[in-house]
């Protein structure tokens, strides 16, 4: 059998597995178990993949039409060019977070005296990571609830940036005994009909990184509420959040005295993040 044949048998089975991108996702699986690039597989349809080869391929491809998501097979999930380590500790990095960094980026460029950045409800610590790799004269810190959050963490600060950065264990502002520059977050805003139907499909990530109250917005409420506590004269607080949210969380903070609050859009024309300023 030659790769080209194992990559049209996979993504057959994926395809009446109902998964969404079966052709993308037979590439990237086929590209790890062969340890090489997805560029290199494309110039190797030829080649010959052996049994013992083909017999772990296939158990990658039985994992992703159970639902696993190809992240969590391959422990990695590229985000903001930087390659992240995943489990079902964590959610799994989106694109649509790169907004979230899009707009801090925009914030601290035009503010050089910001020397602060906190990140709340950091998980895999995509956000905290990639800002402090971007940004190496600020100082980052982050802080989640869940302990083994907290492990995958600490591994992408030693994988990504060769040292630790400041963590706490707190749940959202609790716990942060001073005062930063910037606080951002991407906390759970989904509600709790819409993660009711990921358990009932088996969805692996875990639920805690999910859920959001009835309406998806407790945690952003609490965020809103907590943050000028911990924030610095002018500071400024970041959220991601589901569009029809962000109405919402925009009211909220003019009734908190936030000022100059704006919305961003992700690459698809949709509202993502909100940030303003105390």
């Amino acid at each position: 059998m030659t790769l080209q044949d194992a990559l049209q048998k996979a993504t057959s089975v994926l395809y009446y597995a109902e998964v969404e991108t079966p052709y993308l996702d037979a590439c990237v699986l086929l590209a790890y178990t062969l340890d090489i690039s997805k560029e290199k597989l494309f110039s190797s349809f030829t080649d010959e993949i052996s049994a013992a080869v083909y017999r772990r391929f296939e158990r990658f491809i039985d994992q992703r039409c159970s639902g696993r998501p190809v992240s969590y097979i391959r422990r990695n999930k590229e985000f903001y060019g930087l390659d992240f380590f995943v489990d079902e500790r964590v959610l799994v990095p989106r694109p649509d977070t790169e907004t979230l960094i899009e707009a801090v980026s925009t914030v601290l460029r035009s503010h050089p005296a910001f020397k602060t950045l906190h990140d709340l409800m950091t998980g895999s610590g995509c956000i905290a990571v990639t800002l402090q790799h971007l940004f190496p004269d600020i100082s980052v810190s982050a802080s989640d609830i869940s302990q083994q959050a907290a492990q995958v963490f600490s591994l992408n600060c030693r994988r990504l940036l060769g040292r630790e950065l400041p963590f706490f264990h707190a749940d959202v502002c609790e716990g942060l005994k001073q005062k930063f520059d910037i606080i951002v977050s991407n906390p759970p805003y989904l509600t709790d009909a819409e993660v009711d139907d990921l358990k009932t499909i088996g969805w692996p990530e875990p639920e805690q990184a999910l859920r959001g109250g009835r309406d998806g917005l407790d945690y952003l409420k609490a965020i809103i509420r907590s943050a000028p506590l911990h924030l610095n004269p002018e500071g400024y607080l970041f959220l991601e959040a589901a569009s029809p949210q962000l109405k919402i969380c925009k009211d909220f903070m003019l009734e908190l005295n936030y000022i100059n609050s704006t919305v961003v859009e992700d690459l698809a024309g949709r509202e993502r993040v909100i940030y303003a300023r105390i």
